[in-house]
């Protein structure tokens, strides 16, 4: 009994469903099909992205560690927090990663936007047209599953 479900487990990880390759297929003919729309779409957010960290790095470091944890008090009021906060900001300062930091926090920032600025409108719509949310439903659930989307 044991033999051929080891050997059906054998057979299912052997033959690998091509998904990987199929969402690439799916991409390539997006991309190919309207270049121009995402080297817009690249183009607008590379330079916002840039811009953002250049105003972030313009500004002194110990003096955005200095407001970052005026934020913090001001948003949590919390002495812990914002010790916490100044130390962790001072560390990565005192690691040399300030730079690519403050790049990652742009590109953070802008993702964020990116998602909002598309999320809100389609849960909107949704909101309003339940053949809609019964259609998103099952491929937000599957988005959530998938480690790659997560």
């Amino acid at each position: 009994m044991l033999g051929g479900l080891d050997a059906a487990l054998e057979w299912l990880t052997g033959n690998k469903v091509p998904l990987g390759e199929f969402i690439s297929g799916v991409v390539d003919q997006i991309t190919q099909g309207a270049p121009w729309l995402f080297d817009l779409i690249s183009g607008v957010l590379g330079a916002l992205v840039l811009g953002f960290t250049g105003a972030l790095q313009w500004v002194h470091p110990l003096l955005m560690v200095g407001l970052v944890c005026a934020l913090a008090w001001y948003l949590q009021r919390s002495a812990k927090l914002t010790v916490f906060v100044g130390a962790a900001l001072l560390l990565i300062i005192n690691m040399g990663y300030w730079g690519e930091t403050m790049e990652t926090l742009s590109m953070v920032v802008f993702a964020t936007l990116t998602c909002v600025l598309i999320g809100v409108p389609i849960g909107i719509a949704a909101a309003h047209r339940p053949w809609l949310e019964a259609t998103l439903r099952p491929l937000l659930d599957l988005m959530q599953t998938i480690p790659t989307f997560v």
